[in-house]
């Protein structure tokens, strides 16, 4: 009986692995990890192919078991006490195993150190019906296995290359058989190997190469892969051109065509898409473009085109005139303007420009008169603006060709009332809340909430900004709150819908979330210990206080023993222990709460023993 208890205690403990060095065996299947060196990987730069991290052979151990580099030497040992300084001692020689020779596992996986039969501890006898006992350790040498993508954006593959365009997204993932993978690591270009922690975006157009592997959590690193792409950024450069007849540039006769090519240095072209005017594009099938079915007049053609991933060309305009009749003319405001029922509200920036064509003798001279008067200004190309004045303007304008046909007199605002906004919006702030104002500075906590209003006599308000400690400017949507304790500064202004920005305005307030400091004293030292309290006599007082930094304290409450919550009070010479007389050998829990005059509030429980040493 006795051999067979002292073979249960060394069974137990044969999972205590010792390694080189000797140690202190450590307990399995606890979530820590054991490593063979402390070495810190060093990252090695390289003009080339990176090199990979040094990585140190280890026991690896968590919730699922215990997982040792399958490379790495046991050593195995027993004591018979939990204690972690109690003596080890050796095993039996035996034919297979000399003393402090290392045991090296021959499976990977699973392998498993067993005991014939379960013992009952406290019998001493089999437990029935019998059973093997076994203790597990996993033998682990394969590397996990990486795997990286690419998304965000469209991938061209011509066969010999890759190429992405913009947004795009590297993401690796890897995947371990038995101790769990540890860390991805990548490189690219041939930088310093990083630890992959979450996707990442690749912004810089060219050739690019990604070296990554991962390594597991026992010292078991996965050969470099690589994956080489380019990024390609740059949209294409199209071209327009005619062919017919073209007069002063862009002055066309109906029969005329516009053809468009396109070039791109990278991926290539794709397609090329164009419209006529304002409307909708269509993909250009490298047919002659035509134009007559469009009506006299001024016209564009906006065409843009479109590479193998995506990128998409800044649009370009073709501007001519359809030439059938005698002179046209036009305007276009520019800039700020904004429609309010028939109203259109413009600002001093606000510019107005005059077009005009003539379909054979050519355009002589363009007038226009602000305001209505009855003198014109020549116009002379160059979009202009009114007068810098608050109110109603009207703007009148004609042009005549070069054999004095004249046009009728236009004006600018047509049926509208044309209205100068040149006044800012004017905004104010309100805190919404606890708030408690102290020597100039106002205190608030980050429940109050901060309501901006914006006000506009005219074009009305667009947008309210703001910004907290020099922050970006926000748009304002509604009442906000401010998390971040300490001084704050609030800045804030609006602008109207003629863009017409309001000087910043500022406003400086205290975020304080934090409540007292509570602070108990006892009338007397304590006289001695009941289990982990203190013990008092019974003529024990307990006095309260707490101290709050920034808006000082409001009030204190205070429980005994779970009974209903009591107001403390603090500028009395009471003590709590006068409203219920300390009773003799019983344990007291104290709970005290503590307010500050924002209402924030902390609490501290005192615990301690009545009666005698």
């Amino acid at each position: 009986m006795k051999n067979k208890i002292l073979l249960l205690y060394i069974l137990i403990l044969l999972l205590s692995i010792q390694f080189i060095y000797p140690q202190t065996p450590t307990t399995l299947n606890i979530n820590e990890e054991i490593k063979v060196e402390e070495d810190a990987p060093q990252l090695m730069a390289s003009n080339t192919a990176p090199q990979r991290l040094d990585h140190q052979k280890s026991v690896y151990i968590d919730h699922s078991g215990t997982y040792v580099n399958k490379s790495l030497p046991l050593f195995l040992s027993f004591s018979i006490s939990k204690d972690a300084s109690a003596e080890h001692y050796q095993l039996n020689e035996s034919e297979e195993v000399k003393p402090n020779e290392a045991l090296y596992l021959d499976t990977e996986g699973p392998n498993y150190i067993r005991s014939k039969w379960a013992v009952d501890p406290e019998t001493k006898e089999y437990i029935l019906p019998k059973r093997e006992v076994k203790y597990e350790v996993i033998a682990d040498s394969k590397a996990p296995v990486s795997k990286i993508s690419f998304d965000g954006t469209r991938l061209h593959d011509n066969g010999v290359e890759a190429f992405y365009g913009k947004n795009l997204m590297m993401h690796i993932v890897a995947d371990d058989t038995y101790s769990g993978v540890k860390n991805i690591y990548y490189s690219l270009d041939g930088e310093n190997f990083h630890e992959y922690e979450y996707s990442v975006a690749l912004t810089e157009e060219g050739q690019h190469i990604i070296y990554y592997y991962s390594a597991d959590n026992v010292g078991n690193p996965e050969e470099v892969r690589t994956s080489t792409f380019k990024i390609d950024l740059t949209s294409p450069n199209s071209m327009a051109h005619w062919k017919g007849l073209v007069y002063n540039e862009n002055i066309v006769s109906p029969y005329a065509t516009v053809r468009l090519q396109s070039e791109d240095e990278m991926s290539g072209v794709d397609h090329i898409e164009f419209s006529y005017d304002n409307s909708a594009f269509q993909e250009y099938t490298y047919q002659p473009i035509t134009l007559k079915d469009l009506k006299d007049g001024e016209h564009e053609i906006h065409y843009k085109g479109f590479d193998l991933v995506d990128n998409e060309e800044v649009e370009k305009t073709l501007t001519f005139y359809v030439d059938k009749i005698a002179p046209e003319i036009s305007h276009t405001i520019i800039g700020d303007q904004y429609m309010d029922d028939n109203i259109r509200y413009i600002s001093p920036r606000t510019t107005f420009s005059i077009a005009s064509s003539d379909n054979k003798a050519g355009v002589k001279q363009v007038l226009y008169s602000p305001n209505g008067g009855a003198n014109y200004t020549p116009y002379t190309g160059t979009a202009f603006t009114l007068k810098n004045e608050l109110g109603e303007h009207h703007i009148s304008y004609k042009a005549s060709d070069n054999v004095n046909n004249m046009t009728a007199v236009k004006t600018i605002e047509g049926t509208e009332i044309l209205f100068m906004d040149n006044v800012p919006p004017s905004s104010s702030y309100e805190f919404i809340g606890e708030q408690f104002e102290h020597r100039d500075t106002l205190f608030v906590t980050s429940k109050t909430q901060v309501k901006l209003t914006s006000l506009d006599s005219h074009s009305k308000v667009k947008d309210t900004f703001f910004a907290i400690n020099g922050e970006a400017d926000k748009t304002y949507s509604g009442a906000f709150t401010v998390n971040e304790e300490g001084d704050q500064t609030l800045t804030f202004h609006a602008i109207d819908n003629v863009n017409n920005e309001e000087s910043e305005n500022e406003v400086k307030f205290f975020v304080d979330n934090e409540g007292p400091e509570v602070h108990a004293n006892m009338s007397i030292e304590p006289i001695g210990k009941h289990g982990e309290f203190d013990i008092y006599p019974a003529f024990t007082k307990v006095y309260l206080g707490a101290t709050d930094t920034h808006v000082g304290t409001k009030e204190i409450k205070y429980s005994i023993n779970g009974g209903p919550m009591n107001l403390y009070s603090s500028g009395s010479n009471l003590d709590i222990s006068e409203k219920e007389h300390l009773k003799k050998d019983q344990h007291y829990e104290i709970k005290v709460v503590a307010y500050d005059n924002l209402g924030n509030e902390s609490m501290k429980t005192i615990e301690f023993y009545v009666g005698q040493h």
